[in-house]
């Protein structure tokens, strides 16, 4: 039977009408056996993370308490009945956690906010939606059991950003999970934290941005690794019908894309696209696992996002940008065919963790451009300013600008690429900078930031036909 690894994230699950919207996809997709892989409720690990970072006013943390122990019994009074085994389950529950929470942040007051802290008490928010989730499942007489994440997802010790390590984490999903999704007698759901997981020697780990996604990602790339059945697929249930190929702050008709293959999507999620993180495909393009991206509110909708091994050539699958950035130039005639030049540059933008995201340097090696947030770039400036290699061989130039990204093996095509430059100079848009990858699925193009609307509404409008078309 195919395995569906599900995600629903914090804006599934507000209230009732959600949690009923959980069971109409549950019935939806009967015949296929189901792992849920839940985000905390919304704003719940933001309030955590706000009272573990301000703990000197003792009224402020009870009033952050409460805060978080009435929204979750806000949303249990509205789901279970009073009186009832599962109601007094789940605020026992709460109860529990709320009690080590606040074991948890006497120790940080007492000990710092050290990194392990902080994953642990990021935590919470998952360990207790999840569980409610599980005993709303049983409190409709579906079979149903909670896994916590930390007690199968190994990872490496990096904390706040963690990395599964997949040969320990494949040998716990052979050990609780395979048991009870190949029982063919038994047809139970499992009920999985998301964002979270553990490293070897038991200290909570969480998973950076997009963590949920990454947990529902890494259980399918294990579940495919170690199981029987290879016909596995994960559905990231959002607030949004899938992918738009431009944001629609710029075009507001723009289009859903339909058919992604991974590289294409990483190129999408890397350059602006929040609804998906480049890491979650890292884990199932391995296993060629195909994802899904629908919309919650409507499950039924045909048209969504796939992510998959198959795609189409024909299309521009999307145009991101970068609004806020900054261009560095440095400048030097006397280091031509100097080794290492790029090398001492990244180092030292590495040294200031400073992420570089485009590099564009002339034939010659005089000049050499890069990318950085904008948010970074006194840091980056300054930084090199106080290096005294840079300061006594090199001219440092800096500029504020915004980065255009457009993404699909149509765009590199020289007729694409001329109707992209004829569109920007119909407009007397000048490119300030272009970098092309390698592997042609993405041009980035450089231009003055206040002319960032302008160009991505003139670029589509040319091309318009060039995107994929619905249904």
């Amino acid at each position: 039977m195919p395995i569906v690894v599900m995600k629903f994230g914090g804006s599934c699950l507000t209230d009732k009408i959600s949690f009923k919207q959980i069971l109409k996809i549950t019935e939806l997709y009967k015949n296929v056996k189901k792992v849920y892989v839940t985000s905390a409720f919304s704003g719940i690990t933001d309030l955590l993370l706000k009272t573990a970072q301000n703990l000197e006013d003792i009224k402020d943390i009870d009033k952050n308490i409460a805060l978080i122990e009435k929204k979750h019994i806000d949303i249990i009074e509205q789901i279970f009945k009073e009186e009832t085994e599962y109601y007094f389950k789940v605020k026992d529950w709460i109860d529990d956690k709320l009690s080590e929470l606040e074991d948890t942040l006497a120790d940080i007051k007492e000990f710092g906010l050290e990194p392990y802290y902080k994953d642990y008490i990021s935590s919470f928010g998952e360990i207790i939606s999840t569980y409610i989730l599980d005993q709303y499942l049983a409190s409709n007489k579906i079979d149903s059991v909670y896994i916590p994440a930390n007690k199968v997802i190994i990872t490496n010790d990096e904390f706040n950003n963690a990395y599964p390590l997949y040969d320990l984490t494949n040998s716990r999903v052979e050990k609780y999970l395979i048991p009870i999704l190949e029982n063919p007698k038994k047809d139970i759901i499992i009920c999985f934290t998301g964002f979270i997981g553990r490293n070897k020697i038991g200290y909570i780990t969480t998973l950076g941005r997009g963590g949920s996604d990454y947990s529902a990602t890494i259980l399918a790339h294990s579940l495919y690794n170690v199981g029987i059945d290879k016909n596995i697929k994960v559905i990231l249930w959002k607030d949004v019908g899938g992918l738009l190929a431009i944001n629609p702050k710029y075009v507001p008709q723009s289009s859903l894309i339909k058919n992604l293959d991974y590289t294409e999507a990483k190129h999408i999620a890397n350059f602006g696209a929040k609804i998906l993180h480049p890491k979650c495909l890292e884990a199932i393009e391995k296993y060629k696992i195909p994802l899904e991206i629908r919309n919650f509110d409507n499950p039924l909708e045909k048209n969504f996002t796939e992510i998959s091994e198959h795609t189409d050539v024909k299309h521009i699958k999307g145009i991101s940008a970068v609004e806020l950035a900054t261009i560095i130039t440095i400048i030097s005639g006397s280091m031509v065919d100097v080794p290492g030049i790029l090398a001492k540059i990244f180092k030292k933008m590495s040294k200031n963790n400073i992420s570089v995201s485009l590099v564009a340097q002339s034939s010659s090696e005089i000049s050499t451009s890069f990318i950085v947030k904008a948010e970074d770039s006194k840091k980056a400036i300054q930084a090199l300013k106080n290096s005294e290699f840079y300061s006594e061989f090199f001219e440092i130039k800096w500029e504020d600008v915004a980065v255009i990204n457009i993404i699909g093996l149509k765009v590199l095509e020289n007729q694409t690429k001329a109707k992209i430059f004829n569109a920007l100079d119909k407009k007397n848009i000048k490119v300030k900078s272009i970098s092309q990858s390698y592997d042609e699925l993405n041009l980035s193009i450089v231009i003055a930031k206040d002319r960032l609307i302008d160009a991505i509404k003139i670029i589509h409008d040319d091309l318009y036909e060039e995107f994929e078309p619905i249904n």
